[in-house]
């Protein structure tokens, strides 16, 4: 059974981190809080990647075997 993982945020470094991580095998599910821009949706969906965006599923988050902050995410933000 694949592990999973969550990445928060899913703007460039997000959605790079999250097709390495599904190539490699994981389950991969982006939450962002704002809104995901229409490329990064597009290369999410072609590569079979779930998604969702304006807020954070805290359950599914949770249930994760690993958690990832995307790298663009500053060290300090507001969730």
């Amino acid at each position: 059974m694949a592990k999973k993982l969550v990445i928060l945020g899913g703007g460039e470094s997000g959605v790079g981190a999250a097709v390495l991580a599904k190539q490699k095998g994981y389950e991969v599910l982006v939450s962002d809080g704002g809104s995901l821009k229409e490329v990064y949706r597009t290369e999410l969906d072609a590569a079979g990647i779930e998604w969702e965006q304006g807020a954070h599923s805290v359950a599914r988050i949770l249930e994760a075997d690993e958690v990832m902050k995307s790298p663009g995410i500053p060290e300090k933000t507001n969730w």
